[in-house]
């Protein structure tokens, strides 16, 4: 069992190795440019970060050159890191310190006027003070210091753990994976082979302890991040608002705003009618994005983008698939969002949680928020929870906004705890391959623990030490359960990548056009581990001319593959889904679902009349 165990571990850390072909440097990029890096964490200045595409153009140069760049970027990250884990440290044990004086002259205060039995009491709290800090382990520290301290000093050290370790693992695998890249066609320019030489340099440095912070990290995570299912919904009542208009103004309006959303709401049920009668079962591919919501952010006759009813009304009316974007809040919950912030779509714009970014944001800060819809942002449990409620064809796309892997470990994290809701979800999908081929590898892994050990996480350390076998550690299964459960198979989401097709404006968008799709493949596969299962396109009006139509007949005959539109300016109408979903083979077609989505022309074009 234990042998089992190590194995699985091992065989994860290797395949993780095994993503080659995907743009390392891109990814670099997305974190060198993440909010998170560009916060103060005490050291006075940005983590150091290897310069990687730097050190790479040394490559083919002068191997001496490469070697004295290599070994400066390591000695660097070793200090660096260094440096911020006595940061660390320091800070634990000065917060402790003084959280246990403030408590001491409180107490002290409390038992005024002054006598020989306070001092007693005095030095009584700093003999247990001494006691319970003396050889203090880590670990302890750790967990005294997240019930000891205040939540925000507590939050805040929790985020710094997790910089600490990000930063630390980037800049590890920057250097290995270099190192690597230089040895690749070393032989064939004449260059010495460096694995041997500069692998030992850096697998005993420092910073590639980073795992062990790990621990800091799951201990914080227990003790800060309430569970889901813990969750309370808190109502927000805004007194006012009432105080605003009279009653007579408020029941009008809202009369208007109520025929209008019904309005909308039969011409919906009405246009799903009409396009479950269209060939090609248009409807199992077609997917509401953002929900049934309105692109030009009202909320008078439609639910607002991203929220619950966006895609319950689209769900309940018939749609079988809707996308959603997803962001990690400070406190790690996974919630719906599209943007950096809320203050598009929040009632008020100007207020500070509007305005902060919301990976700043905790969750008991987003359910104060309210949309101009009167709602709020939902989790992403919520929705699946919706969707498995609604009926078996309600699914969900979730796309993970580049250079945000930690969104994907959440994820993986609440299919571990959700195994029930694995289902709900169609596909995931980024712009960035590095992190969607390793969430690739972390679900193939979720899958093959369902079937090993019959529970969505395998045992932890603790259980092969000998602890109570009754219950494994983040399981909601005891044993017996596990092993009546062993060898099921669980059906991972597929896992898609993101492309433009015109001259990308940021530089993280992967650039391919339909006259080209070779470089497809070159993103989507590797050589030694699992590949991505397809691409989502941007729509060209060329995929539906005679080349394009077989280029595209050709690239779905080997991937999934998904078209977006831009709203405006790309066609949104059911003709065009359909000839892309019959002619060219696509499997998914986006819509914001225009009043004019299925047009007297269409029904003409179709013999609906």
């Amino acid at each position: 069992f234990e042998l089992t165990l190590v194995v699985s571990q091992r065989y994860l850390h290797l395949r993780l190795r095994c993503i080659e072909m995907v743009k390392f440097g891109r990814h670099l990029q997305f974190y060198l440019e993440s909010d998170e890096l560009q916060q103060s964490d005490g050291a006075n200045e940005d983590p150091y970060i290897v310069p990687y595409t730097d050190i790479r153009e040394c490559i083919g140069h002068s191997q001496q050159h490469f070697v004295a760049e290599w070994t400066s970027s390591l000695d660097q990250a070793s200090e660096d890191y260094n440096k911020r884990l006595k940061l660390l440290w320091k800070r634990i044990f000065d917060d402790l310190v003084n959280a246990s004086s403030s408590m001491a002259c409180r107490r002290q205060q409390q038992q005024m006027p002054f006598s020989s039995q306070n001092q007693i009491d005095t030095l009584d709290d700093s003999t247990k003070f001494e006691k319970e800090y003396r050889g203090l382990p880590n670990d302890r520290a750790v967990q005294i210091y997240v019930t000891t301290i205040d939540e925000r000093q507590s939050r805040e050290l929790f985020a710094y753990i997790k910089k600490l370790h990000s930063t630390a693992a980037m800049n590890g695998e920057a250097l290995r994976k270099l190192v690597k890249k230089f040895d690749k066609g070393a032989s064939a320019r004449g260059d010495d082979l460096l694995t041997a030489t500069l692998f030992p340099e850096l697998y005993s440095a420092c910073f590639m302890a980073y795992q062990s912070l790990e621990i800091y990290i799951d201990i914080m995570r227990d003790s800060l991040v309430v569970s889901e299912d813990e969750e309370e919904e808190e109502d927000i009542l805004d007194d006012d608002e009432d105080n605003q208009y009279n009653f007579q103004q408020r029941f009008q309006k809202e009369v208007v705003v109520v025929r209008r959303r019904a309005d909308e709401l039969s011409w919906l049920h009405n246009t799903i009618s009409t396009i479950s009668c269209l060939p090609f079962n248009l409807l199992s591919s077609l997917v509401a994005h953002r929900g049934f919501h309105c692109p030009r952010d009202g909320s008078d006759k439609r639910p607002m983008e991203n929220s619950l009813a966006a895609y319950e009304s689209a769900w309940s009316s018939g749609i079988h698939l809707c996308e959603c974007d997803v962001a990690l809040t400070k406190d790690e919950k996974l919630v719906l969002a599209h943007d950096d912030d809320f203050s598009r779509l929040a009632l008020d714009p100007n207020s500070s949680s509007s305005k902060k970014k919301v990976s700043d944001l905790t969750m008991k800060e987003i359910i104060s928020l309210t949309f101009k819809s009167g709602t709020r942002p939902p989790l992403l449990l919520d929705v699946l929870r919706s969707a498995q409620a609604i009926g078996d064809e309600s699914k969900l796309i979730i796309e993970i906004k580049p250079g945000n892997p930690e969104a994907c470990t959440a994820l993986v994290r609440l299919f571990r705890s959700h195994p029930d809701l694995i289902d709900r979800c169609a596909a995931v999908m980024s712009f960035d391959a590095w992190s969607m081929h390793k969430l690739r590898i972390e679900l193939d892994e979720l899958a093959l623990a369902f079937k090993t050990y019959g529970s969505p996480s395998p045992p932890k350390a603790s259980l092969l030490r000998g602890s109570p076998p009754e219950r494994v550690a983040g399981s909601p299964h005891n044993l017996n359960a596990m092993q009546l459960r062993k060898n099921v198979e669980v059906k991972m989401p597929q896992i898609l990548l993101l492309t433009v097709a015109k001259e990308p404006q940021m530089h993280y968008e992967l650039w391919v056009d339909v006259s080209d799709l070779s470089p497809i493949h070159s993103w989507l596969r590797n050589e030694n581990s699992s590949s991505l299962d397809g691409v989502y396109l941007q729509y060209q009006s060329e995929m539906l001319e005679p080349n394009g139509i077989m280029a595209m007949r050709k690239l779905s005959a080997m991937y999934r593959v998904g078209v977006w539109g831009e709203f405006g300016s790309d066609p949104d109408d059911c003709i065009t889904a359909l000839k892309l979903i019959s002619e060219c083979g696509v499997s998914y077609v986006n819509t914001d679902l225009p009043r004019g989505f299925v047009s007297n022309n269409a029904k003409q074009y179709f013999g609906l009349y």
